[in-house]
């Protein structure tokens, strides 16, 4: 994929994120194609060999600290990775995910000093990977209304629940839980905890769901029955640990809408750069068919869109690494970046005509991966208002 025009980033101009950002998409150059892409969403099978690449790369310890293996990478430096293996490669990008965010932030963020030196290194080598799940049948946006429980029996906790529509279960070592550990009081999000469960353990078993796109990552409802874990797998440690789980949650918030906001404006991007190819080489009436102004309109507008989805998201992780609050842009971004992404894919097919509608490109794949943005990881309603109370509207 080439473009005419590549929009200088001002939050990334430095030699070391411009070197950064060109050893990334030189292991994207070597170690993917747009073949494998096609095929892992036509299988919805994940690419452990690509995996094992990528931790071997190193880009698994990019936002760890040196002292658990990783490369005290940047807020900047996760979002220009993201960026990048999302554009390439939404399988690279899926292959990233699964480890690094799903288990290695949760456990950065909230974890004891023993569960860091215990669980990190082997999330940066490539040898753990984690799914996070929170949502239940009845348990959604609100996600302090979950039911599934963990009562403390001598050293274990026994876990009962029911979870659903959680991404990549049955590639995942562990499964970061959400569960509820006493009553819901004297908050609706009081007695939350996150337990480590071992993705294999007796008791567990798991669904797959049929989704639309992004297919290389499945999805999964999940039944505990009865599962023991040990109480030393709270996150945060035991007795630390039990009852934070909604403060453990919000601790990631903000890199996770860094991250969805990142990788949504490379899907935005790289829709584009399709529809812009396409727009001038395919020939109607005798001529491009980017000569004529209504496309030239439409892609003018999808650029806009896409430059102001990028800028946001970064601007978002520049925030981040100064230590200031970026809650609000972080929501911001997501919102923006995930909506562009839709709308700036639609419009591609729209500029690729009836080539557009078909299997034969890859239009439909960035459609069918985009309508995941805004009703994903906190849903746009959410987002809007989390921005609203930021604001001081309620």
């Amino acid at each position: 994929m080439s473009t005419s025009y590549e929009t200088i980033n001002p939050f990334t101009t430095s030699d070391e994120h411009q070197a950064f950002r060109a050893t990334v998409r030189d292991f994207i150059a070597r170690e993917t194609t747009r073949e494998m892409d096609r095929e892992l969403d036509a299988t919805g099978e994940f690419p452990y060999e690509l995996a094992k690449k990528m931790a071997e790369a190193g880009f698994y310890g990019i936002p760890f600290p040196a002292e658990y293996g990783g490369q005290d990478g940047s807020a900047l430096e996760f979002a220009i990775l993201c960026d990048e293996l999302a554009y390439g490669s939404e399988s690279a990008a899926a292959c990233f995910l699964m480890p690094v965010f799903f288990a290695g932030e949760m456990v950065l963020l909230n974890g004891s000093e023993e569960q860091k030196r215990e669980y990190l290194p082997r999330i940066i080598a490539g040898d753990l990977r984690g799914c996070f799940a929170l949502t239940e049948p009845d348990a959604g946006s609100d996600a302090a209304a979950i039911t599934t429980k963990a009562e403390l029996d001598g050293d274990e906790f026994v876990l009962n629940g029911h979870k659903t529509l959680i991404s990549g279960v049955d590639i995942a070592d562990v499964i970061m839980c959400v569960c509820r550990t006493g009553p819901r009081e004297p908050k609706p999000y009081s007695n939350m905890t996150i337990l480590m469960v071992d993705r294999r353990a007796p008791g567990v078993e798991f669904r797959k769901i049929e989704k639309v796109g992004s297919r290389a990552v499945g999805l999964f409802e999940i039944f505990f029955d009865g599962v023991r874990v040990p109480k030393e797998r709270t996150i945060g440690g035991y007795p630390e640990g039990v009852g934070s789980g909604w403060a453990h949650m919000w601790m990631s918030l903000d890199m996770e809408r860094i991250m969805v906001a990142t990788l949504y404006s490379a899907i935005a991007r790289k829709a584009f750069d399709d529809a812009l190819e396409h727009a001038k080489n395919r020939e109607q009436f005798g001529q491009p068919i980017g000569r004529f102004q209504a496309i030239q309109h439409q892609l003018a507008n999808m650029k806009i869109k896409v430059d102001a989805a990028g800028l946001m998201a970064y601007r978002a992780a520049w925030l981040k690494d100064e230590g200031l609050p970026c809650s609000m842009e972080g929501a911001e971004a997501k919102t923006f970046a995930t909506e562009t992404a839709l709308q700036v894919c639609l419009d591609g097919m729209q500029v690729l005509g009836g080539w557009g509608y078909t299997m034969e490109y890859d239009m439909q794949r960035y459609a069918r991966a985009a309508m995941l943005g805004p009703i994903g990881m906190g849903t746009n309603h959410i987002q809007k208002t989390i921005v609203a109370k930021l604001l001081g509207l309620f």
